[in-house]
């Protein structure tokens, strides 16, 4: 596919030298029931280039034509204790920007629906979700799900809370977007915009290569998202570090005033190309370490979210014999562009592994207590 010359964020052509991975698979999220069809997943590269004008980094070769967003889609964290004690301290901050009674929320992206259950437990607070992979009815008590996209056109009614969590890592036209997003905004009323995504920081950073794969095309470092954002029509309410930093939270309003966009000032070739680099050599790092703790031995990876599953596809000399998760939605299914099983932390398999790896720190607390009264007798390995 041909190198976009353009930057999706702010349109700008002054972009730095790209970073290619070569041959990833287009979905990581993807639930196949077998071998066969996990390794037909077709691959594409993902060619990196960041821009010198707003910091964007992105995706140029990106398609999103070969990505299903349907049902088989599946991309829940609700089943950590980690993870859902993130969900409920966020929940718990924003219900306090509704009102004493009632309220509305809209969700952007609402996915299964977790999140915006959480955030609308009061049964007077009306919640609205849109995502094409939902699953499940229509209609849940005080809920209503449509399995599509949604435009200002759909708003028919005022919101208090418009919630946009873990959606713009994965939109081509981002700029376009948030223009559309502020646009569902004003039909909307004046809400709280709220948009959750992955910070690029903390990827450079750690060094993790396996944060980057071909469904987020979207790579925000903290100034770039605030930009894009008040480039097209916000402004920026509060912007945070949450989930250890691995996350960012914006909190929008729409601006009554537009003023204009200060230029950031970006060494970015200086960012990617050496975060690449060492990416890399910490990858090999590890393939080595792995091959000396299990030598000829069983091992697998703890999680087969997009982390787990970037690393059995970019690791070149070592693939493991499974992948461990508790998202029973998961299990029974292989790894997408391989032929690893996932299995639950009961499986008879677990109790035969000499070492697990642990891609995200996040987790490494409560794996170790959900392995303790198993009696896992192998050693965790955590990706720090």
């Amino acid at each position: 596919m041909k190198l976009r010359s353009d930057c999706p964020g702010c349109g700008g052509r002054r972009l730095g030298t790209p970073f290619v991975l070569p041959k990833q698979p287009v979905v990581l999220n993807y639930r196949f029931p077998d071998a066969a069809a996990a390794r037909r997943v077709p691959r594409r590269d993902v060619s990196l280039v960041q821009c010198r004008t707003c910091g964007l980094a992105f995706n140029a070769t990106f398609d999103p034509a070969v990505i299903p967003y349907d049902a088989g889609y599946e991309n829940r964290q609700c089943f950590s204790p980690a993870f859902t004690s993130h969900l409920e301290s966020l929940a718990a901050r924003l219900v306090r920007h509704l009102p004493a009674a009632g309220g509305s929320v809209l969700e952007v992206g609402c996915g299964k629906g977790d999140f915006l259950r959480m955030v609308c437990r009061r049964p007077d607070v009306v919640g609205v979700g849109y995502d094409t992979s939902h699953e499940g009815p229509e209609v849940e008590c005080n809920l209503r799900f449509h399995r599509r996209y949604v435009g200002p056109t759909d708003v028919d009614r005022a919101h208090d809370l418009i919630l946009c969590r873990h959606v713009v890592e994965h939109v081509g036209p981002i700029g376009d977007f948030f223009v559309e997003l502020a646009a569902i905004a004003r039909a909307s009323g004046d809400p709280l915009v709220v948009v959750e995504t992955p910070r690029f920081e903390w990827i450079v950073k750690n060094r993790c290569l396996w944060d980057v794969f071909y469904e987020h095309c979207n790579y925000f470092p903290m100034p770039t998202l605030a930009r894009l954002a008040r480039r097209a029509g916000f402004r920026v309410e509060r912007h945070s570090k949450v989930f250890g930093g691995q996350y960012q939270l914006l909190e929008l309003r729409l601006a009554k005033v537009q003023r204009p966009l200060r230029p950031l000032v970006l060494d970015t070739d200086a960012q990617l190309a050496p975060f690449a680099r060492a990416a890399r050599r910490k990858l090999d790092a590890i393939e080595r370490d792995v091959g000396r703790l299990v030598r000829r031995g069983r091992w697998a990876i703890w999680g087969a979210g997009a982390k787990g599953v970037a690393l059995v596809n970019q690791l070149r000399t070592v693939r493991p014999d499974c992948v461990i998760d508790s998202n029973a939605a998961k299990q029974g299914c292989v790894i997408p562009g391989s032929s690893v099983p996932v299995v639950g932390p009961t499986d008879p398999r677990v109790q035969r592994l000499g070492l697990i790896l642990i891609a995200n720190p996040n987790y490494a607390g409560e794996i170790s207590e959900t392995l303790k009264p198993l009696g896992y007798p192998g050693r965790l390995l955590v990706l720090q």
